[in-house]
């Protein structure tokens, strides 16, 4: 009976062992899956900070008529499909609303010929300033807003630090400034004056 009993309880021992083995690498095969996924969402969200950068100091050197911003665009929502996984919602959306308002703002810019605004775009990394020269303070400062945003957010969520982003207050914000398209009607507003 004993040998019976001191059996049971060997190979319930050894079954407890068994699971706890099992578990702890369970345990660690999902840390390295999360590991693995955070180093490819960081490697993400660096990758789209270069790409819009590149957009941006595009639409603020080159001459933007609308075959160019829909180029942009529609590089910016190829780089999103592919990277996916790894981009939040919110992060596709307020990209492609960062990259609408700075294509916007360089519109604007060209439209008001003002040479000031033109070349403090170009030369210099400060919205806001441009919206003053032009003689509309709030314009420049609101896609400024949005870039410092934007940049916050990245390093933020690279250093894995989760934060969430209103993108619908900026919308809104954006689209009453009217540097938001709303649809075809607005295409004429992609135009070089």
């Amino acid at each position: 009976m004993a040998s019976v009993v001191s059996a049971i309880i060997a190979a319930a021992v050894a079954l407890l062992v068994a699971s706890l083995a099992h578990w702890q690498w369970r345990r660690q095969r999902a840390a390295t899956a999360a590991e693995h996924y955070q180093a490819e969402r960081a490697e993400a969200l660096k990758e789209l900070w270069s790409v819009l950068n590149e957009h941006a100091t595009a639409a603020r050197i080159a001459v933007l008529g609308s075959e160019e911003f829909y180029r942009h665009l529609q590089e910016l929502n190829f780089f999103l499909i592919r990277r996916a996984p790894f981009l939040t919602e919110q992060e596709k959306d307020l990209a492609r609303l960062y990259l609408e308002s700075i294509c916007t703002l360089r519109i604007r810019v060209d439209r008001s010929r003002n040479a000031a605004a033109r070349e403090t775009m170009i030369r210099t990394g400060k919205l806001g300033r441009v919206g003053e020269l032009m003689g509309a303070v709030g314009a420049g400062q609101l896609v400024q807003d949005l870039e410092d945003r934007f940049a916050a957010h990245i390093g933020e969520a690279m250093r894995g630090r989760a934060s969430d982003i209103d993108v619908t207050e900026l919308r809104s914000r954006l689209t009453a400034a009217k540097f938001v398209l709303d649809g075809p009607a607005d295409e004429e507003a992609v135009e070089p004056a």
